[in-house]
């Protein structure tokens, strides 16, 4: 499975501490339809919906289901109030659409915007 990241999990040593594995190497991406913000509340850079935007990131391959466990629990994907949520969107790998899962802000993050 593909994530595409476009904040603190672009680093590799940050990836890799998280999931206590290396990784393969990231490649170059982009998402269409969002726009990234810093939550001003936590700081964090987060991915919210505008129509005309694009936002650069990379894409890690061949990520586990265990891998993806371990991050939604980095980006609190279960608490009461999430600021994300992960999704399967389309992204730009080398001029070609692909799936990736994505972490973008959850509906209670926007409603508190």
């Amino acid at each position: 499975m593909n994530l595409f990241v476009y904040g603190t999990l672009m680093y590799r040593e940050q990836i890799e501490f998280l999931l206590r594995r290396k990784l393969g190497d990231p490649v170059e991406a982009t998402i269409r339809g969002f726009t990234m913000i810093i939550a001003s509340e936590w700081g964090y850079p987060v991915l919210i919906p505008e129509s005309n935007s694009i936002v650069e990131g990379v894409v890690w391959r061949e990520l586990t289901e265990k891998d993806f466990i371990t991050l939604d629990y980095y980006e609190g994907c279960d608490e009461e109030f999430a600021v994300y949520q992960r999704e399967r969107r389309k992204v730009v790998v080398g001029g070609h659409e692909e799936e990736a899962w994505v972490y973008v802000a959850s509906p209670a993050f926007l409603e508190s915007e």
